[in-house]
């Protein structure tokens, strides 16, 4: 993957929560808020229990758009990303990054017990926009990267 913006790195380190997009054979779409977790070469973690509607339009790789933004913002100071990106099942760290995220994980059973039978997924970005009305009404910027599949 291409180098890293600093920017867009620390505005996903400083949430917890996507909506993903994804759509099924038909071309229906779905949506879903998770919690991620970032790598430092920009994949977003999630768990997911593989019988969900979003982790069964993945399977075992599939196009996906998200957002990330806070709620409640007015409109002169919206900041917020939308991301295009290819998911697919998590590599070896990934199980590792999510529970190192969220600690609380391990301090409640329900939740070890829920992560224990979910399956971990990664996305890897393609194109991110990064929307910041704080700089002006309708500032973006806009990146690309290379990611191999």
């Amino acid at each position: 993957m291409t180098s890293i913006p600093s920017v867009l790195y620390r505005f996903l380190l400083a949430h917890n929560t996507l909506t993903l997009a994804t759509v099924d054979e038909s071309g229906r779409p779905h949506a879903a808020a998770l919690f991620y977790a970032v790598a430092e070469d920009l994949r977003l973690v999630f768990f997911s229990h593989p019988h969900t509607q979003h982790a069964r339009h993945i399977g075992q790789g599939a196009w996906v758009a998200l957002t990330i933004q806070d709620d409640g913002q007015s409109w002169q100071a919206i900041t917020g990303v939308q991301i295009h990106g290819f998911a697919r099942p998590g590599g070896p760290d990934a199980r590792g990054l999510y529970l190192a995220r969220f600690p609380f994980i391990a301090r409640a059973e329900v939740l070890t017990q829920a992560v224990t039978r979910a399956r971990v997924y990664e996305i890897l970005p393609t194109w991110a926009r990064l929307i910041d009305n704080r700089l002006g009404f309708g500032h973006k910027q806009e990146w690309r990267f290379q990611i191999t599949l």
